[in-house]
């Protein structure tokens, strides 16, 4: 889903240094891989696809990926403006969300998206990054943006949860979802954006692959994964209504079978947009329902991302749904397995 107000359009001090530091890399990294194309890296062999990564001989770590919690543990995030993280906090009870997302435009810079989270310690950024696949990659032509968003990234030196292309199984984002591309081209993309980013030594960045509940379109979402060694993790986006008789959680690709699927793969998941919606009744049943989901399958379900926005379907926002925001405190403070930090895997480094 995309947010009605619209992704943030300025760049404090911290994100202006960021995108300094950025380019900084980029001049580094385009000088070791021979010039601003480049070669095309389709075929290029994968270091270690999750966990830690094998680093290219010469390249410098920017630390490991983002930690997968202890069973029965949740990252607790927020999908937020910047300017209103204090008061999410505050509605839920918390110090800081352990992770914080925010949304690029199309084909745009993770610079901004990372710098809302620095001020943070231990808050890892998650990018919703819009990447236009009804280009083929394989043509190197998208190779020189993709490796000043690899330079961004490294330069960050945090834990950083990278969500291409999300809610691909639907039909509303033409620029990587059907009609305008198909699946097989969705994958071909993001199979070489992952292979490019781990060619450069993006060591600290998890890839999220995150389809809608539901077949939106009549297809399973497998249909657009594109394989355990390309995906760090699985997500899900969800806003169950007690006003609609189809029930999100048990439906076909619903939340359970897409937990079920991820737990097949190895994969943790997280729920990376949820929320109540107007006008749905002001009270305790999604948050309870969330929860009780999230319980079912302590292995795999790992982190709770609310989406704290007016969208395209609705009002979210906690303010709007002080009793909502009331039982959602409670439950993360009620059993102490909620976390509000993400730290780093460690690194495997060759030899």
């Amino acid at each position: 889903m995309k947010a009605s107000l619209v992704r943030p359009k300025y760049l404090g001090l911290t994100a202006f240094l960021a995108v300094i530091l950025a380019a900084a890399c980029v001049a580094v990294l385009v000088s070791a891989a021979g010039g601003s194309g480049g070669p095309t890296l389709a075929t290029a062999p994968l270091t270690a696809p999750t966990g830690g990564s094998t680093l290219p001989e010469g390249s410098s770590s920017a630390g490991g990926q983002p930690a997968v919690p202890a069973a029965g543990h949740l990252y607790i995030g927020a999908d937020i403006e910047p300017d209103r993280v204090s008061q999410f906090d505050s509605e839920v009870g918390i110090d800081q969300p352990a992770v914080l997302g925010g949304y690029t435009a199309l084909d745009g810079q993770v610079s901004p998206i990372l710098a809302h989270a620095q001020p943070y310690s231990g808050t890892a950024p998650m990018v919703s990054w819009e990447l236009d696949f009804t280009k083929d990659f394989r043509d190197g032509s998208m190779d020189s943006y993709l490796r000043q968003q690899a330079a961004a990234v490294i330069a960050y030196g945090k834990p950083v949860f990278l969500r291409p292309d999300w809610e691909m199984d639907g039909n509303w984002y033409p620029d990587w979802s059907p009609s305008g591309v198909s699946a097989g081209q969705y994958i071909t993309d993001w199979r070489y954006v992952v292979r490019l980013f781990r060619t450069l030594g993006v060591t600290n960045a998890a890839f999220v692959w995150c389809p809608n509940v539901g077949e939106p379109l009549g297809k399973p979402a497998s249909d657009w994964y594109p394989g355990d060694a390309y995906v760090d993790w699985i997500g899900s986006d969800a806003y169950p209504r007690q006003s609609e008789s189809q029930d999100a959680f048990t439906e076909t690709d619903g939340l359970d079978q897409l937990a079920r699927f991820a737990g097949q793969h190895g994969k943790p998941m997280m729920l990376a947009e949820w929320g109540v919606t107007s006008p749905d009744p002001d009270n305790a049943w999604l948050f309870d329902g969330v929860f009780q989901w999230a319980a079912q399958y302590p292995q795999t379900v790992k982190a709770l991302v609310y989406f704290d926005y007016v969208g395209t379907k609705g009002d979210h926002m906690l303010v709007d749904h002080p009793n909502g925001a009331a039982e959602f405190k409670y439950l993360i403070q009620s059993d102490g397995k909620a976390l509000t930090t993400v730290a780093a895997e460690p690194l495997a480094h060759s030899d």
